[in-house]
């Protein structure tokens, strides 16, 4: 009778002793001519490790073993049994599966006859040291990692980053077309739009991911989360280090950016976005000073509503038609803005006062850190710790506001040498209302007498810093 033969093959992501799978199976292949048997499958898990820190499953092992307790093999044959497991315990698993079927495993270089004692013996011995041999190329490889983050060197594996490509060198060159989008992204979002609507536009204009994808928010916001977009990467022990490859955004655009990510108020954590009313959020009631609501009526005539209502605490007296509200909010916003005063004062965004306040953070962040040290190291009394954590907490949080206003000036900085009503008309609501964030600080609809729209029941308070 015939002895059925299975070929397994695996190759982990260090590849430096070892073959392909298509290697391996050849080398399998003349390795059954030899002992004459026949080969009914072969199972291949590519790219996936088999220490014991690596808990991927491995699909086609399990197969195999499924196989085997089906009584549809005899043999397994391997390159090298490492290729089979590194980790004792899975081996031993494995034995115990496989004696009941006198299963005859067979690498280039052993032979094991799990009907023999000396056979397990020897198995379970190399097993030992297998394991051992996988846990010293993990230290290689987290070493020559280590190494390479220091050198400033990209990190390898994974998908190709948006903006980059790696050269034949193993450097990161800019794809200047993907750059030049991104600076677009930057400018754009900074300048109030939302990843929603920037994917929406790349979506209709045919601009895809590295992968061949439709851009969504979550992998655009990634995508500009790192840090190899300033030159920089990231390495749990190396820290964050200088890279040797060109930027493609300055540290002023990328930290802006990253403060725009964090802001409570623009992370709707999975939820769609369906604000279309240019007032949400800054208009209120002027009998209760409850916010107002923006929803159709019936016949779907937009409004503006003082709800009465579960979960709504208004005193549901006031209702007015949205587009009036908002064309007259609109007539005073750009009339202030056309002021020739106004727009000589806004300037442009001020990239050293960022640099500065983002050094100051940073240094307060690590005294905080060496504060709580010297406290639990008892080199500092309990107040002692609190009087110096609340001293550079407050210039930490002085900092951060300081940053965070010249954030909201960004969408003003743009409009220095652009018309302010062409810019209104050619931009969408995100942006509107980023430029209503800037200016306004609320907007009051009073009630009125009569049924005619009055605007002189509508009051703007206006920001102290875009006053003329």
């Amino acid at each position: 009778m015939s002895v059925r033969a299975a070929i397994y093959c695996r190759i982990s992501e260090d590849q430096q002793d070892g073959w392909g799978v298509g290697d391996q199976e050849e080398h399998c292949r003349r390795l059954a001519d030899v002992m004459e048997w026949d080969v009914v499958g072969v199972y291949v898990d590519n790219d996936l490790g088999a220490t014991k820190r690596n808990r991927k499953p491995r699909p086609d092992y399990e197969r195999l073993k499924q196989a085997i307790t089906a009584g549809l093999i005899d043999a397994v044959l391997v390159t090298e049994l490492s290729r089979l497991h590194r980790r004792p315990l899975e081996w031993h698993q494995f034995r115990d599966l496989a004696v009941p079927f006198k299963v005859k495993i067979k690498s280039l270089t052993d032979y094991i006859d799990l009907e023999t004692g000396e056979g397990v013996f020897a198995a379970n011995l190399r097993a030992d040291i297998d394991e051992e041999e996988a846990e010293q190329i993990r230290r290689r490889v987290l070493r020559r990692t280590l190494s390479d983050a220091k050198a400033g060197k990209p990190a390898s594996g994974g998908y190709r980053g948006f903006g980059y490509e790696t050269s034949d060198d193993g450097t990161l060159v800019i794809v200047e077309e993907e750059a030049h989008l991104i600076r677009e992204a930057t400018t754009r979002l900074l300048r109030g739009e939302t990843l929603g609507g920037i994917c929406a536009d790349w979506q209709a204009r045919g601009i895809t991911t590295p992968t061949g994808g439709l851009w969504r928010p979550t992998p655009l916001r990634q995508s500009l989360m790192r840090p190899a977009l300033i030159g920089y990467r990231d390495h749990p022990v190396a820290g964050r280090v200088r890279g040797i490859w060109p930027p493609i955004l300055s540290e002023d655009e990328w930290e802006r950016l990253q403060v725009l990510f964090s802001d409570p108020e623009r992370q709707n954590h999975g939820r769609v976005n369906v604000r279309t009313y240019l007032l949400t959020g800054f208009v209120s009631c002027g009998r209760c000073g409850k916010p107002l609501r923006g929803g159709p009526r019936q016949g779907g005539e937009r409004t503006y509503t003082c709800r009465k209502d579960v979960g709504f605490q208004g005193c549901g007296g006031l209702r007015r038609k949205a587009d009036l509200v908002e064309k007259e909010v609109v007539a005073r916003l750009l009339h202030r803005l056309d002021s020739e005063a106004l727009r000589a004062s806004l300037g442009a965004v001020d990239d050293a006062a960022d640099a500065t306040d983002r050094g100051e953070i940073a240094w307060c962040k690590a005294r905080l850190t060496r504060l709580a040290d010297d406290y639990a190291d008892d080199v500092l009394t309990k107040p002692e710790y609190l009087r110096q954590k609340a001293r550079i907490t407050e210039r930490k949080e002085a900092a951060e506001r300081r940053r965070d206003a010249r954030q909201t000036n960004y969408a003003l900085a743009s409009l220095v040498y652009e018309p302010v009503r062409e810019e209104w008309e050619r931009n969408d609501l995100d942006w509107r209302r980023a430029l209503i964030a800037a200016t306004i600080e609320s907007v009051t609809v009073h009630p009125q007498r009569g049924r005619v729209f009055d605007p002189d029941a509508i009051e703007v308070l206006w920001k102290d810093h875009v006053r003329a």
